[in-house]
């Protein structure tokens, strides 16, 4: 793999990977989301990555969409992208045997990277897109989350920063604040392009070079906050209830600082955990196989989670009926427990290794 940093502070990083043969992922990926947003700009980090699509410097309004289409790529499944709290990434695939299309995606991800026209009249138009958005992600759920939400986040920015945003800053934002925040976030010391394909290495740094090179960062560039979680060393409770929500659901989250990979031990451990993570959800599945099962569903693991933290977590949907919740609850914890006390079998761990491998090689190829 070849990586790299343009003198602007554009990151790439390039890997040569022949199969599947003649393709190739390219990635943009912007350290800038939701949790950089002012007040007046909630939602605006995800309603960006919607206008990218929507017009560029060099494909006006629906012209790169279009393109992209007619040349195989589908928009959805192909071509795509997300916007997190606190990041936005450009997914897509191309054909490297094209060598004029593999050009003109790479100029449409130079476009991407600063030159999003972010035109008034298609900002109307999208408006309606991504408020639909948002009505479809409303109901029980999103009341009850908006609830617990600042408990489980413990008050930080990422309580009140969902990426959707806020229906009244959806509504009613002016082309001036969309601008202003992509001129702020959306510049080259916080961008990163990955391609990995069939691709000559040395002809993709020369291709990045010449595209990304005057890429323009602000003379006086906004700092990027690196916000976190606080950990409160105590222990938090949180009933929520809603009229429409048809389960009981109880969720336990230990949160702890993360692990990072920087050695081959660390990575070990990750596979260590990751084995885990498989074996103890295979051993749910099979409780959940039973004539009369604890619980509708239930699981724990240990998983990435948010700001640098990982966490060890436990649920159950219980089934209907008095006393059911704590029979899945404590079913739970007791799985979890004979793993702490008895850990796994042989046979086991072997399968989730089998698995492991299999699973690893497939992504690889696939790379």
């Amino acid at each position: 793999m070849i990586t790299g940093k343009l003198a602007n502070g554009f990151t790439y990083y390039i890997r040569r990977n022949v199969e599947p043969k003649n393709r190739a992922q390219l990635y943009l990926a912007v350290k800038a989301g939701s949790t950089l947003e002012n007040d007046d700009q909630q939602g605006l980090a995800h309603f960006a990555e919607h206008m990218s699509f929507n017009g560029t410097k060099n494909y006006p309004k629906n012209e790169l969409v279009n393109y992209l289409q007619k040349s195989g790529i589908r928009f959805g499944a192909d071509l795509n992208a997300y916007t997190s709290f606190d990041q936005t990434v450009y997914q897509l695939p191309v054909p490297t045997d094209d060598s004029l299309l593999f050009k003109n995606t790479m100029q449409i991800m130079r476009d991407w990277a600063q030159d999003a026209t972010l035109d008034a009249a298609e900002i109307e138009k999208e408006r309606g897109v991504v408020l639909e958005e948002k009505r479809l992600g409303k109901g029980a759920q999103e009341r009850m989350q908006n609830k617990y939400l600042p408990t489980l986040l413990n008050n930080s920015r990422y309580s009140n920063r969902l990426p959707i945003g806020t229906e009244e800053v959806l509504k009613n934002f002016k082309r001036e604040s969309i601008v202003q925040f992509y001129q702020d976030w959306y510049r080259p010391d916080l961008q990163a392009l990955i391609v990995v394909g069939d691709i000559d290495v040395k002809k993709i740094e020369q291709m990045i070079k010449e595209k990304f090179s005057d890429l323009k960062t602000p003379a006086s560039p906004k700092p990027r906050t690196e916000y976190k979680i606080p950990l409160l060393n105590k222990n938090q409770f949180v009933k929520v209830t809603d009229p429409e929500f048809p389960y009981t659901v109880a969720q336990v989250y230990i949160k702890h600082p993360e692990t990072v990979l920087k050695t081959k031990t660390d990575y070990r451990n990750s596979i260590i955990r990751s084995l885990y993570n498989q074996m103890l959800g295979a051993r749910f599945g099979e409780l959940m196989k039973q004539a009369n099962p604890p619980f509708l569903q239930g699981g724990s693991n240990i998983s990435g989670f948010l700001a640098g933290l990982d966490v060890a977590s436990a649920f159950v949907v219980s089934k209907p009926g008095q006393g059911e919740l704590e029979k899945g609850f404590k079913a739970v914890f007791a799985e979890t427990e004979r793993v702490k006390k008895f850990g796994f079998t042989q046979t086991e761990l072997d399968r989730a290794k089998q698995s492991y491998l299999t699973s690893m090689e497939a992504s690889f190829k696939e790379k």
